[in-house]
């Protein structure tokens, strides 16, 4: 405002003096009503500050930015409007909305996601049910995922020992719960920076030990560039499904390595190991790759 009239600061003033008035001396339901007006409001201004459709789920959380825009789901950075926290919040679009197989994915994606907690998988938090009626999964907020990473720089051989040891760790957890994560890849590890605090997000497809994905009406799901032989045929899965994945990342993050070392050599015979067409040419589980993986990063690779 350049040209700012008195008689507008004077009616501003005259409105805040009943509001405080208000707020003061009134019963606390009164303060209460009166307070999630004002926020509110101010929630209303700041859409028009910013110059952009800010939706409002659930009365609590604020879609602040479309982070995913995937066939079937989105996934929007979200303030809580009290709290102030971010997180992640994944949902159907809404042209899905109806979608009984879908529905039915998210909603198993949750209860798998609130049944593991470990420091390497990304938090389910809990799940909203949207005004038309669509499940929305809040999660927590971590800023970046290893495929934007991956492009910043060159990774260093500790780097590459610690990223994998977060997601074998991870995968450690989930395999204890019974379940196979089946889309393991950089678009679905996330972290804030440093690599040793990796965390696997995304149970939308996972399946528990021994299923197939048609058993949910799905010809195929993941990502063929990382997706078993088994997973591609449509066969039932286990531990080593992942650990295929996983041996394909690992020989994706060498690719970003420049050094040349005995080190070097044995992360690259242990990706062929853990990416060996056959499964049961594969370690047994990610504990077993776990330990594969500590000695590949304290021994020379003819040792």
């Amino acid at each position: 405002m350049t040209h700012d009239h008195p008689a507008d600061f004077e009616e501003i003033a005259r409105r805040f003096s009943h509001l405080w008035q208000a707020l003061n001396h009134g019963s606390p339901e009164t303060r209460q009503i009166l307070v999630d007006r004002v926020r509110d409001a101010l929630d209303r201004g700041e859409v028009r500050l910013r110059d952009a459709d800010c939706q409002i789920v659930a009365n609590s959380f604020m879609l602040e930015a479309l982070i995913h825009d995937g066939a079937a789901t989105r996934v929007y950075r979200a303030r809580h409007r009290d709290l102030g926290t971010f997180h992640a919040i994944k949902m159907p679009r809404p042209d899905h909305a109806d979608d009984p197989v879908l529905r039915k994915l998210m909603l198993r994606e949750a209860e798998i996601g609130m049944a593991l907690r470990h420091p390497h998988i990304a938090a389910t938090q809990t799940v909203l049910r949207l005004a038309d009626g669509r499940p929305a999964l809040v999660m927590e907020w971590i800023g970046s995922r290893l495929a934007e990473l991956l492009r910043e720089r060159p990774l260093s051989l500790g780097e590459i020992t610690s990223a994998m040891t977060s997601v074998l760790s991870g995968l450690e957890a989930i395999h204890a719960g019974g379940f196979v994560h089946c889309d393991l890849s950089p678009l679905n590890l996330l972290a804030d920076g440093d690599l040793s605090r990796l965390k696997i997000v995304d149970f939308g497809i996972a399946l528990q030990r021994g299923s197939r994905h048609d058993q949910f009406d799905l010809a195929f799901a993941g990502q063929p560039d990382f997706a078993s032989p088994e997973q591609m045929a449509g066969q039932p899965l286990d531990e080593r499904s992942d650990l295929y994945a996983a041996g394909l990342l690992l020989s994706l993050l060498l690719s970003r390595c420049h050094e040349e070392s005995d080190g070097t050599k044995a992360l690259k015979a242990l990706a062929n190991h853990l990416s060996q067409q056959d499964p049961q040419a594969r370690p047994e589980n990610a504990r077993a790759a776990l330990h594969l993986l500590g000695g590949s990063a304290k021994r020379p690779v003819d040792a």
